[in-house]
């Protein structure tokens, strides 16, 4: 217990010398935790920071005429196989040897998509457990990110019908904007799912309406990953003390001694200062994530200048809020910074830069913003093999302008992103939220409703499939 608390006062001493060095241009810190069995915890918030710059000067030089930062892609059909959906969050599948796909719609109800399109009825719908989505929102906010935010299977799920969901509910508790929410269900014996089965592992205390993140999936070591924002305050990126900023990893199966949870014994930080949960930090947003076999591959959403893509390691850092990509950032003033970057946190570890960067802007045209995370795809598409696909989830805020975009994935270095074209259109056509896939197959998930006309209730929620061209 002695080292324990010496260990917690050297990590508070270093976050305390981040806000501080901040203040006055430098950048350092990072921070620290003990594991707790706790469901429900409480993790702290500051008044938002965020900001965008009005232009972003990359040192990539173009190389398409079509595009003045990326580099021209495969060309690719696109076909529409859902609407009718609000704004879909998740598309995964369960491995039960089933042609069917399960559908989230982050107002909080789950479909399943089959041959013929999308069941009328809802395989789950948690509705009336849903934060009342798009009520209530501070002016600054121009998207609710809360709602039905991830989905995953049971890798044994043929057995044992079991589910899990990452949700936002309500709370009353004062200056506490909602919880979020990690559960799992069971399905009934007619495969529907059963609402009252429901079993929560954990429930976060959010102090802000977005940076939920919301990913959940299954690794091929049987364990589940979940991705975690920074709640809008940055300096939880570099506090391993909370679960904010991270990537968790959990063991479902494992409830010794009526815990909701256990811990693989080999996480990071087991043993040592740190919440025994973490997988790896120093994240803003990691909207969305996936494995490519026994690598998880995660989009992080920036925040003044520039996009990332992560190649997540057990135990590594990616720096927020000391760096945005592979820039030096100032969490103080929310913008990028010239000063001359820390390389490691507060236990020792370096700083892991992105695969993949790109600027918000490039010669002062708007080149994406918010990247969404993708998957390495199957084949369907002999162009895209091997590619891993992922998208922006917009370049304007007036029209549905979202972008997909590829790159080939390298052992060693960064990987070159290049513009996805299509066969019988200029632009996509919607706002990418999400995307999805089903064996060889790769699915976008989106909303034809710019932000500039974004209530929930006039959302346009389309499932695409890419197809040869």
């Amino acid at each position: 217990m002695d080292n324990k608390s010496d260990g917690r006062s050297t990590r508070r001493t270093f976050l305390a010398t981040l806000s501080a060095t901040a203040a006055i241009g430098s950048l350092a810190g990072c921070s620290g935790n003990s594991g707790s069995e706790d469901p429900t915890t409480t993790d702290g918030g500051t008044e938002p920071t965020d900001g965008e710059s009005p232009t972003t000067t990359s040192e990539t030089p173009p190389s398409d005429d079509s595009d003045p930062y990326f580099e021209g892609g495969p060309t690719v059909g696109v076909e529409t196989v859902a609407t009718g959906l609000v704004s879909p969050s998740a598309l995964v599948t369960a491995d039960d040897g089933l042609d069917r796909r399960f559908v989230a719609d982050q107002v909080g109800v789950v479909y399943v998509h089959d041959e013929d399109g999308l069941a009328d009825e809802p395989f789950l719908d948690i509705r009336d457990r849903l934060v009342a989505i798009g009520e209530g929102l501070p002016a600054w906010v121009s998207y609710d990110e809360r709602g039905l935010l991830g989905l995953a299977f049971h890798p044994n799920f043929a057995e044992n019908g079991r589910f899990y969901v990452r949700y936002s509910t309500p709370t009353t508790a004062p200056d506490i904007d909602h919880n979020e929410r990690l559960s799992e269900f069971q399905v009934t014996e007619d495969g529907t799912a059963d609402p009252d089965s429901e079993r929560i592992l954990f429930e976060l205390e959010w102090h802000r309406p977005i940076h939920q993140a919301g990913t959940i999936e299954f690794g091929p070591d049987g364990y589940l990953y979940g991705a975690l924002g920074d709640g809008l305050n940055p300096y939880n990126g570099q506090n391993i003390d909370n679960l904010m900023g991270t990537v968790v990893r959990i063991d479902v199966d494992d409830r010794t001694g009526e815990r909701p949870y256990g811990i693989p014994a080999d996480n990071p930080l087991v043993g040592a200062e740190g919440r025994d949960e973490l997988y790896a930090w120093g994240f803003r947003n990691p909207w969305k994530m996936a494995f490519s076999g026994d690598r998880l591959i995660v989009g992080d959403v920036g925040q003044a200048d520039w996009e990332e893509v992560n190649v997540v390691e057990k135990g590594g850092n990616y720096g927020w809020p000391l760096k945005e990509g592979t820039h030096c950032h100032d969490p103080q003033l929310g913008t990028s910074s010239d000063e001359a970057c820390v390389v490691s946190g507060s236990r020792g570890e370096t700083l892991i830069d992105p695969v993949i960067e790109f600027p918000h802007f490039y010669q002062d045209e708007s080149v994406g913003y918010a990247v969404i995370g993708g998957h390495v795809h199957g084949g369907a598409v002999d162009e895209l093999a091997e590619e891993y696909v992922f998208g922006v989830f917009t370049r304007s805020f007036t029209e549905p302008a979202g972008r997909l975009l590829v790159a080939t994935p390298a052992d060693d270095g960064p990987w070159t992103p290049r513009l996805l074209r299509f066969a019988d259109r200029e632009e996509l056509g919607i706002q990418v939220l999400s995307l999805g896939r089903d064996g060889e197959d790769t699915y976008v998930l989106g909303t034809r409703t710019p932000l500039s006309e974004d209530p929930l209730s006039t959302r346009e929620g389309v499932v695409l499939k890419l197809t040869a061209a």
